[in-house]
């Protein structure tokens, strides 16, 4: 295998598996002259259900086979081979001259719906050109036809009978390629989740996709699932953001380069409204609220009185500016969220959020959930403004430490004064501009990260009665793998 061009995430071993199928169904419906490229070799051990093909046929010519085959062999509407060498599954071994020598190069501005190039083990394109126009019809008739029925299906092919067992599952060879099709996204493949299938012995194969390197899933894994870095920002992130914020998909701007989203400029999305408690005065001035309020929680912190009374204050925020990439494990977000202060007060209170947050993925192994874990402490710092218009800042906050112990006390009975609205922590209402000493000790608080990652996970789906052991997941370069080990279906 001289020549090796990946495209992307759609490698070459995706092509050589559906080559197997509609290759020889291309040979079935040809002239039987045009059907002799030379000796082959095809023999099956599927069960009864799967059997491709009945008759093991040994050192007969393609044409003595394909005639041989012609009235028992059956086609397969979808392609349903498990995993070779696991107990009770399919092993389908498909050996001639032009699989064992050819590779094939798929062009990497398109998806291998349109192959670029067949070559041989010298770089040379093939010989006899009806092979070549063959293979690219076949290929290309497959993928645009019958790509939609790839879901959880497995398959084994094995083309060159001379790699050794150690060296079998080695990847990007291939000798062996196992894969599986996850969800095929916007009826296109290059908008689809591809996992591969392949050793895991530590090296990185020259050629190999840069952004997700083979070396960094552990070696005791049989088998890993990577997505690319756009189609994790895309599929994954984005949706959670979109979910965790409530954007609309036209308002998020996906940058695949720099591995960001962002929200789109002059945009302002409305957040749940916040209804903050503050103790409850009869007068009509809020800056006269505060101050009673500061007498009045004075008074009950030293046992001089009764609980005071609530009343609430609405504020709505609306998110105007949203950050969100990865670098490595690694989700940042950087958040500008404006709060309308609706009673009394003309103005906004305006929060500034950056978040840091080094990730990693778990799972519960009797059930293949997925959920994510810091793997250290978040850092998420916060700093509050407010506009020229609220008049009775100086006034809110001349008795700062009154007023920061009356949010204190609010915080520890667990009321609403910090709601967690889509942008947790950010947007808090006029209160907290008063609250710097909150702000420093709280800085390491960043449950809008939790929520954000906890929602990445919701795309993953995986069923424990699968052929997949699934034993570590994780961010990398911006991507997204799964690691495991192969395991029977009986």
């Amino acid at each position: 295998m001289n020549n090796l061009n990946m495209n992307g995430w759609d490698v070459v071993s995706l092509v050589t598996v559906l080559f197997v199928n509609d290759a020889i169904l291309t040979f079935e419906h040809a002239s039987v002259d045009r059907r002799i490229v030379g000796p082959g070799r095809f023999w099956n051990m599927a069960d009864h259900d799967r059997r491709v093909f009945r008759p093991h046929c040994v050192q007969y010519s393609a044409r003595k086979c394909l005639e041989i085959y012609q009235q028992r062999w059956q086609t397969l509407k979808q392609f349903q081979l498990h995993l070779a060498r696991c107990t009770g599954a399919t092993h389908l071994e498909i050996h001639r001259y032009w699989l064992i020598w050819s590779s094939l190069v798929v062009d990497s501005s398109r998806p291998p719906t349109a192959i670029q190039s067949l070559l041989d083990n010298t770089g040379k394109p093939l010989a006899n050109q009806f092979d070549s126009d063959a293979i690219n019809q076949a290929l290309t008739t497959w993928l645009s036809n019958n790509l939609s029925q790839f879901n959880r299906v497995f398959a084994s092919v094995q083309l060159d009978p001379s790699v050794g067992s150690d060296t079998q599952w080695a990847f990007c060879q291939p000798s062996v390629v196992a894969y599986t099709y996850l969800q095929l996204v916007d009826g296109g493949l290059a908008n689809s989740y591809l996992g591969l299938t392949y050793n895991t012995g530590g090296n990185t194969t020259p050629g190999s996709v840069p952004q997700i390197s083979p070396s960094f899933i552990p070696a005791d894994c049989q088998a890993a699932f990577m997505i690319s870095p756009a189609l994790f920002l895309k599929n994954f992130l984005a949706t959670a953001a979109s979910d965790q914020f409530d954007i609309p998909s036209q308002n998020m701007s996906i940058d695949t380069n720099l591995l960001s989203i962002s929200l789109t400029a002059d945009t302002a999305i409305p957040q749940p409204q916040l209804e903050v408690d503050i103790p409850h005065s009869d007068t009509s001035s809020i800056a006269s609220d505060f101050n009673k309020a500061a007498d009045a929680i004075k008074d009950f912190l030293t046992g001089g009185s009764s609980p005071p009374s609530i009343t609430e204050i609405p504020y709505l925020p609306f998110l105007t500016e949203l950050q969100i990439s990865v670098q490595d494990s690694i989700v940042s977000t950087y958040a500008k969220t404006s709060t309308v202060v609706k009673e009394n007060v003309l103005g906004t209170v305006t929060a500034y959020n950056t978040s840091q947050s080094w990730m990693t993925l778990a799972f519960d192994a009797s059930n293949q959930t997925l959920s994510y874990e810091p793997n250290q402490p978040t850092v998420n710092n916060h700093t509050i403004s407010q506009s020229q218009g609220i008049e009775t800042a100086e006034e809110i906050v001349q008795d700062a430490g009154l007023v920061a112990a009356a949010a204190g006390t609010v915080l520890t009975d667990g009321t609403s004064l910090l709601l967690v609205g889509a942008l947790g922590g950010l947007a808090q209402g006029g209160l907290q501009i008063a609250q710097s000493s909150f702000n420093a000790d709280n800085q390491n608080d960043a449950p809008e990260i939790t929520g954000l990652v906890s929602n990445i996970s919701l795309p993953v789906t995986w069923s424990g009665s699968g052929p997949f052991a699934a034993s570590q997941a994780g961010l990398y370069q911006g991507g997204f793998y799964l690691a495991g080990n192969l395991r029977s279906t009986s």
